[in-house]
């Protein structure tokens, strides 16, 4: 675990960011529950790589992700692509941008201010997620029957357990 301090140009304020480096050279920031932002400076490119499993969320975080990064001017619109991993996406960005920046630092610092903005967000579908769990499994006392205080029926359901008594012309079962 690398952490690197980058200083905004316009407030002076340092951030401190937390990422992994790997043997090729490309930087992971792997804070985001649903995806990894993988930096690769030799290929200028970034991803958004899918962690253990992809739901409709996932790709909504991406997408988010993406189009945050867009918006920034820190990647090329056209550029965006699915990766070559199932579930990623990847986009390109300006070598060496105009006004002299490190193409690297924008990057990283964007994705950092990124995941800024999704901590409030992804603390609050924890907390849904826990409390529907905890309902679930310890539900409170008008919300749970305990054994034998519901009566059974004699039958259950809309279909006959043996069909219906007259089956029709064509001999149809349920």
């Amino acid at each position: 675990m690398i952490k690197i301090f980058i200083k905004d140009k316009e407030t002076g304020i340092k951030k401190e960011v937390k990422m992994s480096r790997t043997l090729s050279g490309d930087y992971i920031l792997n804070e985001h529950p649903h995806f990894d932002i993988i930096v690769m400076p030799q290929k200028n490119k970034i991803m958004a790589l899918v962690k253990e499993e992809a739901d409709e969320h996932v790709y909504r975080s991406q997408d988010s992700f993406i189009k945050y990064m867009s918006a920034k001017g820190v990647i090329l619109p056209e550029s965006v692509s699915g990766g070559n991993i199932y579930g990623s996406l990847q986009a390109s960005y300006a070598p060496q941008p105009p006004g002299g920046e490190n193409a690297l630092q924008v990057v990283i610092y964007n994705a950092a201010n990124y995941l800024e903005l999704e901590r409030p967000i992804i603390a609050q579908e924890k907390e849904f997620e826990d409390t529907m769990e905890r309902e679930l499994l310890q539900p409170s006392v008008e919300n749970s029957t305990e054994l034998g205080e519901v009566p059974q029926e004699k039958f259950k359901g809309s279909i006959p357990r043996y069909g219906f008594p007259t089956r029709g012309i064509y001999r149809y079962n349920y």
